[in-house]
């Protein structure tokens, strides 16, 4: 009894402790301009795609209706923390930006209970959709290559679940 009021517990606390961390980072999202959301949604689809084309995460992922079982996606949303944090190490905070979408998308799936914050983060993130092909033309020239086709076929992509309530 104790074993199962404990558990309970533990888990009511990291529930609470995950919605706090997304609905902080939706709280940055709600403070930023348009063109630089466009920015975030241009760097979330590159860093997405460059970490199916790595192996990092399964191809479409993001596209699936029917998910990974809850620890398969729990070690998937640690490999894109990861690099994330590597993104933020060598300078490069818009495309950790751009991978902690796809972190906070990735929790917000795996918890039903914080779904309703994920329609929030891309209604946010949906604001930027009109500058984000500027923002990745930008890029490209920056880099001086283009970008996987890919990243220009699915820039708009919002995964199944999260789609905001316009």
């Amino acid at each position: 009894m104790f074993r199962n009021w404990l558990a309970g517990h533990l888990e009511e606390r990291a529930l609470k402790g995950s919605a706090k961390e997304v609905r902080r980072f939706v709280g940055g999202l709600q403070g930023t301009g348009d063109r630089d959301l466009g920015v975030i949604v241009g760097c979330a689809a590159v860093v997405r795609v460059n970490m199916e084309i790595h192996g990092v995460l399964p191809a479409g992922l993001f596209q699936r209706r029917a998910l990974e079982p809850s620890e398969e996606l729990g070690v998937m949303q640690l490999r894109i923390n990861r690099a994330a944090r590597q993104l933020a190490k060598i300078r490069q905070q818009a495309d950790a930006t751009g991978a902690m979408v796809w972190s906070y998308s990735l929790r917000c799936l795996n918890l039903p209970e914080l779904r309703p914050l994920g329609r929030e983060m891309w209604g946010e993130l949906k604001r930027g959709f009109e500058h984000a092909e500027e923002a990745l033309r930008e890029g490209e020239t920056r880099n001086g290559r283009p970008f996987d086709r890919r990243v220009w076929a699915e820039w708009r992509l919002i995964p199944p679940g999260l789609d905001p309530a316009d």
